[in-house]
């Protein structure tokens, strides 16, 4: 059963080029597929929402909260370092028992389905701005001395404060999403799929793969996850 919210959690590897069945060179992105197992099914009930958890990587248990531990021993599971929450619907959740693995193809598609990656690039340290939110400059004429800073950024009486959220200098290290990639290839002897084309992150990063939303389903998951009320 695929569904548009499960995806899969994958370390990348690197990139390269294969050619295709009309020999044109194409630059793919090797990425490695371990085994994605559900831990932890959690429901409307219980947590307030319904989504699977997966787990990936097997690891020490110095590595692992105790919560963590508990959990995946309380199962009957090894212990799995990398733990991430899909929010899925009630019919998905009931598809999935505890301790099953997640079959590849049937969660991203066959090959040359479309597909989201996310992934955290490389860290570049504090940015201004201009580079972290492309604003723009201010004014460069009449004698002013503060072409690249961000000026006012709240009002002094009311509220009185700076609003949370507001787009200001920081760390330049947050996940970036590439949407509509292809999946060029499946190895499953080698636990690899072949993503045409370049997707965030370093070599050795870990990322979030699910398959690409069609038209009108944006909406669907926005009410699934109560972001946004039914008209």
């Amino acid at each position: 059963m695929q569904n548009s919210t499960l995806g899969l959690i994958a370390k990348k590897v690197g990139m390269t080029q294969v050619f295709d069945q009309d020999g044109n060179a194409v630059p793919v992105t090797v990425v490695q597929l371990l085994e994605n197992v559900v831990t932890k099914k959690l429901t409307k009930e219980k947590n307030g929402y319904t989504a699977l958890q997966i787990g990936y990587e097997e690891t020490k248990e110095s590595k692992l909260s105790k919560a963590q531990v508990g959990n995946l021993k309380k199962a009957e599971l090894p212990l799995l370092r990398r733990l991430k929450e899909f929010r899925v619907s009630e019919e998905v959740l009931g598809a999935y028992e505890v301790g099953k693995e997640l079959d590849v193809v049937q969660v991203l598609g066959e090959e040359g389905s479309s597909i989201d990656v996310t992934g955290r690039p490389i860290g570049k340290g504090t940015s201004g701005r201009i580079k972290r939110w492309n604003q723009s400059r201010r004014t460069m004429t009449h004698g002013t001395k503060h072409h690249r800073q961000i000026g006012s950024c709240g009002a002094g009486t009311t509220p009185g404060r700076v609003f949370k959220g507001l787009h200001m200098p920081g760390r330049e290290d947050n996940d970036v999403t590439i949407s509509h990639l292809q999946v060029f290839k499946y190895l499953p002897e080698k636990k690899v799929v072949l993503i045409k084309g370049a997707i965030p992150g370093f070599d050795g990063a870990i990322l979030s793969i699910k398959p690409s939303k069609k038209k009108g389903e944006w909406n669907k998951t926005a009410l699934l996850i109560g972001k946004r009320k039914a008209a």
